[in-house]
């Protein structure tokens, strides 16, 4: 009889915890809130994703240019930085036009004229970028492309076709304009945070360039006078639409060139590039979000 009892023991407690699982459902009510909690946790989480993935992206590019000019030699690098010394010297003094302005059709037109030519300047390979800037306090360092259309502002930050090349000399002055206030990309996002004597590089066919901000302004689209090269000096200015989300303006920080000595405390863009931070707030949101969603959805016991 002892025997009996000991044997069937294990049994009725297989039996009981069957029929406590049995007792169990899955409430669709409480699914479907989960399944919203999880949606509304993704949507938290997703801008901080994004524009992690975004600046791992840049990262990776920027990389590979640096490793494409360490392989490149030293002559090819001096005939690229002579060439668009020449293009430079060829351009036309004036105003010049907005880069987020369309035309007509609806498009940006800005590589209308001398394409090829232009297209071909500063060129280490195809599709790479003609240079990197580098801006420490804001914790800045992207690729630089050839204009300004829609594809090449989604890329990093483009270069207005009609202003001098990066590369520097008494005269010239170059435009570098990249969106700010996009979902899933930081660009110039924090452009508003630089601040007068701030230091920006530029890294271009193997040379670095230092720039010292020395005006930062807010203008219309169609004021361009700001953006003229002026005689012995050599510029760089940084554009992006302000306010974030209305665009109504333009935001200009101009830098002075000084020597790279000068600047050497903003980090030498020849340095590589640090990869971005984990979004670890992202992060917390999706995992605090499965794991409210796990305690909601859960089956629960009937009743009886």
């Amino acid at each position: 009889m002892v025997d009996t009892v000991v044997s069937d023991a294990p049994r009725r407690s297989e039996e009981q915890r069957s029929h406590a699982r049995s007792g169990r459902r899955w409430s669709p009510t409480s699914v479907v809130v989960a399944l919203v909690v999880v949606f509304g946790a993704g949507l938290i989480a997703y801008p901080s994703g994004a524009t992690w993935i975004s600046d791992l992206t840049h990262a990776s590019v920027v990389s590979g240019y640096a490793q494409v000019v360490d392989l490149t030699g030293e002559t090819e690098l001096a005939q690229l930085r002579a060439d668009a010394v020449d293009y430079n010297a060829s351009l036309p003094d004036g105003p010049l036009r907005d880069p987020y302005v369309l035309n007509a059709q609806g498009g940006s037109d800005d590589l209308e004229d001398g394409r090829t030519d232009y297209l071909s300047q500063l060129s280490l390979r195809a599709d790479a970028p003609m240079a990197r800037i580098s801006i420490p306090a804001i914790g800045v360092d992207l690729p630089v492309y050839h204009g300004t259309d829609d594809a090449t502002l989604a890329r990093g930050i483009g270069h207005l076709y009609g202003s001098g090349l990066p590369v520097g000399g008494a005269g010239t002055h170059s435009v570098l304009t990249g969106h700010s206030g996009i979902p899933g990309a930081s660009l110039f996002t924090r452009l508003d945070e630089v601040r007068i004597d701030d230091l920006f590089t530029i890294e271009v066919a193997g040379e670095t360039l230092t720039y010292r901000v020395d005006r930062i302004e807010t203008v219309l689209p169609d004021d361009g006078d700001h953006l003229r090269q002026v005689a012995g000096h050599d510029y760089v200015t940084l554009l992006t639409c302000t306010p974030t989300g209305v665009n109504t303006h333009r935001l200009l920080v101009r830098g002075e060139r000084v020597t790279t000595a000068a600047g050497a405390d903003a980090e030498t863009a020849l340095a590589a590039s640090a990869p971005p931070g984990i979004p670890w707030d992202a992060i917390a949101v999706l995992v605090g979000g499965l794991g409210i969603a796990f305690t909601i959805a859960r089956p629960r016991p009937t009743r009886r």
